[in-house]
């Protein structure tokens, strides 16, 4: 082990060749998107785009700073094959794309990757370098590390836990779990999953410095590389764990053919870092869990359906064009044109795959397929022709732990990549550009003492045409970052006191001007304007031409980007008001062919088929709309014209289709399914003698609002702790109404990690506490329950739009919602996520509504 200690760095004579200061600001902009929390969020909101994108392009200038002192060093063991495989396939796919414009900003990001790969490859002329560099890498790891437990203890798990505590003081003792997505560590990068990729990238680095260094080097690593691995725990990342896990077990065994240590100290210590890892997969519930599932082949629902979900789009990309694939960054603007309508609730919309292969495959093609197996059967190559020689040095000296350290971050990536898409990540990139760039130079240096003997004239003419390629480029995204930049500052707008409704409009137009081929300023434009439009009632003229202009902008955003539920639906919305029935019609019948699950979009068809005259194609949308989603089958709408004329009808088709669907279904649990949803539409109609048919008589819940619905009292106090609960005990306990029903609020099915949704709203709990009051029986209380009318926001809209910089949307869609029947009692109503069964078996009664 002392001749694989690394010793200290020997003074190096600057070359000015090297491109040292071009280095160093590449250097500097990697630790800032490394290290600055929410990076992957901050990097699509300005001015942040624009740095990140200057930092990309400082690898190109950098290697053409090289190159035109020198002729570009190659990468050697058929790396360079694969680099011209890479740039191949972003031309092809770039010139193929249905998005031209997208394709490019996304294809020239992976040059400035590709480049860097070099650019680093040039500067690793002496082994010196590599050692220094490795270490550069470590400390960058390590801060990282520090970083993300810091922020997470401070920012998620204490203030959780205060949240827990107020939770208590109304009785509901829970305890801190990672089922919820906003407790896991996302910290500093700004999700999970890339947190865990990060670090199942540099462990292994760090890993291996442990065992080369020597003194107190050693117990830096040493105790960075066990925060490391807590660390990776707080993010409940399955896929890092397990990948970490098997990249372990692959590990103990090569350590035991190749290392130097006696078996009996290497098999012990590999054993008992293999045992660690198998107990934080056995302490860890979701990992257990995901395992129990995959064992079980049952995909329904969390984080496993949606991935289901999501590859199918890539496969459904790739085969449309398997030869140049969509084109890069084409995957949230396709999305939903190639998104299986089993998908439910699922998945609506993702800005990336979940997948590498999926993501590769999807936007490249075939070359998405050919250039990564390119790389990994290169890595593999290198890596057995080493093995054959003894794998005990490298040409260019640097210590074999370190190569399997970097081998083994790669390959553990690898193993991640497979459940999820992270190279668009500045930090994962940069780390991998790293490994790279040390193991093509570990095992091709460079002899630096035929640098003189090439002739300049060519690699100088290459470095003049890469110059001006990227000087074309930087002028193509001038306008794009300058409308980003206007955007911004008309958003901005919206935020004063008073907001500036006019430089908004007049900044974000400009901003469409500069850059048409965004669908996001159109939208967000058609939004606001319809919006103000919406709360204009006391000025007609301002009301029709804010209206007239919303429409417009959405059109616009529409025939940017046809495959948008969102422009779809809402444009559907605004013609209504217009009154453009049939327009409406037209474009509900897109939106509903996109996801025809969406909350709304079979209603917002039946709104305009009522209004053009046609009661049957409004019957059949508003049925559909129910079938889906039971809950709108309670809402108070059906009290108020045109819908109470239509309400029996609609009734007298949900049970003709329930008792259909049952009749046709082949799995006893989704026969069950329909049974019980058909049982709780009786029971709502009064029928108490056919929804007691339906419901199973095993049910404590069901059976309990029968003999409520009877007149008689029922022993609640033994149900399962759940909202309905507490809310039957509050209906027959008057004297605790009041606190009974903030208990029933606060006991959810699913935790929530909002404080503000999870605590009861005093105003709310009075209305229903009254209602109760005045109510004659419990069926009535349900019947006449306050009502809300909650928007339907679009959450998470600007990060899959790629652009934060503007506030996020919501729907035009009135839901009014009866208030205990969606907090208490929505096991009666259920509208699952994700259940392939029923939207298969709704999907022939959709076609049909949509082909009328």
């Amino acid at each position: 082990m002392i001749e694989d200690a690394l010793s200290k760095p020997k003074p190096i004579a600057q070359d000015p060749s090297d491109g040292t200061l071009l280095a160093l600001l590449a250097a500097a902009f990697y630790i800032v998107f490394t290290l600055l929390p929410g990076s992957s969020t901050l990097m699509v909101s300005w001015p942040w785009v624009f740095l990140w994108q200057v930092g990309l392009t400082l690898p190109i200038l950098w290697l053409l700073w090289q190159l035109w002192h020198r002729p570009v060093e190659r990468l050697g063991n058929g790396l360079d094959w694969v680099a011209g495989l890479a740039i191949a396939a972003l031309v092809i796919s770039t010139l193929a794309a249905g998005f031209p414009a997208q394709a490019r900003w996304y294809g020239w990001a992976a040059v400035g990757a590709i480049a860097a790969v070099y650019a680093l490859g040039g500067w690793l002329r002496y082994p010196q370098r590599l050692y220094a560099l490795l270490r550069f890498q470590g400390y960058i790891a390590l801060a990282f590390i520090l970083l993300s437990l810091g922020l997470w203890l401070t920012q998620i798990y204490r203030p959780e836990l205060a949240r827990l505590a107020e939770l208590q003081r109304y009785g509901v003792d829970q305890s801190f779990s990672f089922a919820l997505t906003s407790l896991r560590n996302w910290q500093p990068i700004g999700h999970q999953n890339y947190v865990a990729g990060y670090l199942v990238l540099v462990l292994p680095l760090l890993a291996a410095l442990t065992w080369v260094e020597r003194g107190w080097r050693r117990w830096l690593w040493l105790a960075g590389l066990g925060l490391g691995i807590l660390n990776l725990y707080t993010t409940s990342s399955r896929g890092g764990w397990l990948a970490l896990m098997l990249t372990g077990l692959l590990a103990v065994g090569i350590s035991l053919l190749y290392s130097r240590l006696p078996r009996s100290i290497a098999l012990p210590l590999g054993s008992t870092v293999l045992g660690l890892l198998v107990l934080g997969l056995v302490a860890n519930p979701r990992l257990r869990a995901v395992l129990s599932s995959l064992s079980q082949g049952n995909f329904a629902g969390g984080e496993l359906s949606y991935r289901v979900v999501t590859n199918t789009v890539g496969w459904r990309m790739g085969l449309s064009q398997p030869f140049a694939g969509m084109g890069p960054g084409s995957v949230p603007l396709v999305y939903q044109q190639y998104r299986p309508h089993w998908a439910g609730r699922d998945a609506e919309l993702q800005f990336q795959l979940h997948s590498t292969p999926a993501q590769l495959w999807g936007e490249f093609g075939l070359w998405g397929v050919v250039v990564p197996l390119a790389l990994g059967l290169a890595l593999v190559l290198l890596t057995v022709r080493w093995m054959r020689r003894g794998a005990q040095e490298t040409p260019a000296g640097l210590p074999p732990v370190l190569v399997w350290g970097l081998l083994a971050g790669l390959f553990a990536f690898g193993l991640m990549g497979l459940t999820d898409y992270q190279l668009d990540i500045p930090a994962i990139a940069g780390a991998i550009t790293l490994y790279l760039a040390v193991l093509a130079r570990s095992f091709n240096p460079v002899s630096t003492a035929e640098d003189g003997a090439a002739s300049p004239r060519r690699h100088r003419w290459l470095a003049g045409a890469g110059l001006g390629l990227t000087l074309a480029m930087t002028l193509w995204l001038v306008p794009a970052h300058r409308a980003w930049g206007t955007a911004s500052s008309g958003f901005s707008a919206l935020t004063d006191e008073p907001a500036d409704f006019d430089r908004f409009a007049n900044q974000v137009t400009q901003a469409h001007e500069l850059a048409p081929w965004e669908p996001y300023y159109p939208y967000q434009l058609g939004y606001h304007l319809g919006e103000f439009a919406l709360q204009s009632s006391d000025n007609p003229t301002l009301r029709q031409t804010l209206l007239t202009d919303a429409i417009a902008w959405f059109q616009t955003g529409n025939q940017i980007v046809p495959y948008q539920e969102f422009g779809q639906s809402n444009l559907g919305w605004l013609q209504i008001e217009n009154g453009q029935p049939a327009e409406a019609q037209a474009s509900f019948t897109k939106a509903i062919a996109l996801v025809p699950a969406k909350r709304g979009v079979f209603f917002g068809l039946g709104v305009a088929c009522l209004q053009t005259g046609n009661f049957n194609c409004a019957t059949e949308a508003l049925t559909l709309e129910i079938l889906r989603h039971p809950a709108l089958l309670t809402s108070s709408l059906w009290q108020i014209p045109p819908f109470v004329t239509l309400y029996p009808a609609v009734l007298d088709r949900l049970e003709e289709r329930y008792s259909e669907l049952i009749a046709e279904a082949d799995d006893p649990e989704f026969e069950q399914f329909l049974r019980q949803a058909r049982g709780s539409l009786r029971w709502w109609r009064g029928d108490l003698e056919a929804a007691a048919e339906d419901w199973p008589a095993e049910d404590e819940l069901r059976q309990g609002l029968l003999a409520l619905a009877a007149g008689e009292t029922v022993d609640a106090s033994s149900w399962p702790e759940t909202p309905a609960k507490y809310a039957v005990l509050a209906w027959q306990t008057p004297d605790q109404r009041q606190e009974l029903l903030q208990r029933a609020w606060v006991t959810q099915t699913e935790d929530l990690d909002d404080l503000s949704q999870a605590l009861p709203p005093p105003q709310v709990v009075d209305q229903l506490t009254a209602s109760m009051a005045n109510a004659n029986n419990f069926t009535d209380w349900l019947r006449t329950a306050p009502s809300w009318q909650p928007r339907s926001e679009r959450l998470g809209f600007g990060v899959l739009s790629r652009h934060i910089d503007g506030p996020n949307p919501s729907d035009f869609f009135p839901r009014v919602e009866n208030i205990p029947v969606v907090q208490f009692f929505e096991p009666l109503f259920p509208s699952p996520i994700f259940a392939p069964a029923l939207d298969n078996a709704l999907e022939p009664y959709r076609a049909r509504l949509r082909s009328q």
